[in-house]
């Protein structure tokens, strides 16, 4: 064979090899490329679009404790959560502690019973601050406490016990009746719950024959200074507001401001009120008050511009009163 011959052979030869290399290659990355493909599958857990059940009786007491007024929240299930010494699982069921040995089985503690007693305490320990309480007083005040809060555990938990373990889909018109009985049922208990120390309690019957009046004297101080600041803090943050749409000179602002502080609302400042409004029960609020107000020396200190807007504002505040009573941001009206 001579050398032409010869090397024709060997690129040949090179030629089936490179050829035999590129045909593995490709085959091998078309191999790793159908293994690594991402196939998207339905998660098994996660609900269908017919199908939003939500467990009622699992959000009960967040609505009922955590919610003021026409607040709502739906919560999934986290696997329960703690209440004292009470573990409430998403199903409404209750478990009881475990007792140690040589001890007798405990009745499982109303999970109502638990959250109103933390609320009480801060109520307690608020008013000890403000008055200095001796053992006694503390003691009574307490028993008081425990004696409102007890009748008003009996009469949530017969309403909790209605949505035990109740499961509705917002999908169909019987879930929506259900979810709006609920929210009726909450919101009765809610209006209970603001009123557990109001006029006709053991405890406001038992306040005034437990203290002596440089004590009652000092939780009155109290509460009028909480209820100042707060009340301040909502008409600054609503004039603000004002003065971007109205775009309020100097005096115009003095002006408003100081009809607004002159008619201070008996704001609710304990622990059983919302400890944060949202803007618009701010902004309403503030709006009503405002229509009570002085309206005449208002409308002549402003431009017929500026009024129109004003004057529609204030009356969406009064006709809206009944709805920012509702949000229990107002102490209840004494008889």
């Amino acid at each position: 064979m001579d050398e032409v011959t010869r090397t024709a052979a060997s690129v040949c030869r090179g030629a089936a090899v490179i050829v035999a290399v590129a045909v593995t290659v490709c085959w091998t990355a078309a191999s790793r490329a159908e293994d690594d493909r991402v196939v998207e599958e339905p998660l098994a857990s996660q609900p269908s679009a017919e199908q939003q059940l939500v467990d009622l009786g699992a959000n009960f007491d967040a609505n009922l404790f955590e919610q003021q007024g026409n607040g709502w929240v739906l919560r999934g299930d986290n696997g329960g959560q703690m209440f004292g010494r009470v573990r409430v699982m998403a199903n409404g069921r209750q478990i009881a502690p475990a007792a140690a040995a040589g001890d007798e089985p405990r009745p499982p503690e109303s999970p109502t019973f638990a959250r109103a007693r933390a609320i009480a305490e801060k109520h307690l320990a608020r008013i000890d601050e403000a008055c200095e309480l001796d053992d006694l007083q503390r003691r009574k005040l307490r028993l008081a406490i425990e004696s409102d809060i007890r009748r008003f555990a009996e009469d949530v938990d017969l309403i909790r016990r209605r949505y035990a373990g109740v499961r509705v889909n917002f999908n169909d018109q019987q879930g929506q009746k259900q979810w709006q009985q609920f929210q009726q049922d909450v919101q009765q208990c809610r209006q209970r719950l603001r009123g557990l120390y109001d006029t006709g309690s053991l405890f406001a019957k038992a306040l005034p024959t437990t203290l002596d009046e440089r004590q009652l004297a000092g939780i009155e101080r109290e509460a009028s200074a909480r209820r100042s600041f707060r009340w301040r803090d909502m008409v600054v943050s609503a004039l603000v507001k004002m003065d971007e749409t109205l775009g309020l000179d100097q005096a115009q602002h003095d002006l408003l401001e100081e009809i607004l502080i002159a008619r201070e609302p008996a704001l609710r400042v304990d622990e059983l009120g919302p400890q944060q409004e949202n803007d618009h029960v701010r902004q309403m609020l503030v709006a009503m008050i405002l229509s009570e107000g002085d309206t005449d020396r208002i409308k002549a200190a402003v431009s017929e511009r500026q009024w129109r807007t004003l004057s529609l504002l204030m009356n969406q505040g009064k006709a809206m009163r009944s709805w920012i009573e509702q949000q229990g941001v107002l102490e209840a009206p004494r008889p």
